[in-house]
């Protein structure tokens, strides 16, 4: 499989830390972006905790059940956060979010706790594949609010769910076919609290290089006030292997 990838963080204008992780592995087609939460440094070891820990145990991609694989990983990860804060008292409560994509054999295995997103351009057309595990999120779900409303709620940073606060996940989990020119998204919430998924499209569509696209994604939420971490990893397919 041939791939263009990109990915940057910035810590945005109002932070003194980031406690956003990400990584990129084009080998063993994994990519994961993780977004910490918790008091002084806390959120920057969860989302280390995590990322590390998925990385562990997707060192060897299982061919025969490699979504059964991502669910063991993100489990473990969420044992492990909740185990460095059971040790140390500085770091409880911590957590992160999760969002991982593993490309193998012309298919994506998402999986994904909390809100960071998960995004893909296909035919032009942008989609959020993964599901907001926030209160806004199941309020947008149910239709009790609008995505007018959703933009200006209080309530935007209510988690339902994050790796390392609960012993139980409910992880988002699909399989998707790839296609070639198909680009994928992995974005903490600094970009996406920020930036539309219109102006998302709109940059993903542009040409010019997946630098450049990248950049301006991290530069939209920069000029747009950068009140958060900004982390965004941005990969397009350029060839499938022959099955």
């Amino acid at each position: 499989m041939k791939l263009q990838v990109c990915a940057k963080t910035d810590i945005g204008l109002s932070r003194n830390n980031n406690e956003d992780r990400y990584f990129v592995d084009k080998q063993r087609g994994l990519f994961i972006v993780a977004d910490g939460m918790g008091g002084h440094t806390a959120g920057e070891v969860a989302s280390q905790i995590a990322v590390e820990t998925i990385c562990h145990v997707l060192h060897t991609v299982d061919k025969t059940n490699p979504q059964q694989q991502l669910k063991q990983a993100v489990t473990e990860a969420n044992l492990a956060v909740r185990q460095a804060a059971k040790v140390n008292p500085s770091l409880h409560g911590m957590g992160t979010t999760l969002s991982i994509i593993l490309l193998h054999q012309q298919q994506g295995y998402l999986a994904h706790v909390g809100d960071s997103r998960i995004y893909r351009l296909h035919n032009q057309k942008l989609q959020q594949l993964s599901d907001d595990h926030s209160l806004v999120g199941e309020q947008l779900r149910q239709g009790t609010i609008t995505p007018e409303q959703a933009k200006s709620s209080s309530l935007g940073n209510i988690l339902l769910q994050a790796i390392g606060l609960s012993p139980q996940l409910d992880i988002y989990q699909d399989k998707i076919s790839l296609a070639p020119a198909d680009q994928f998204l992995l974005c903490s919430d600094g970009l996406t609290d920020l930036v539309s998924d219109t102006e998302i499209e709109k940059h993903l569509r542009q040409t010019g290089t997946i630098d450049l696209r990248c950049d301006a994604l991290i530069n939209a939420a920069l000029a747009a006030g950068g009140k958060d971490n900004i982390t965004a990893i941005l990969l397009q397919i350029e060839q499938l292997d022959e099955e």
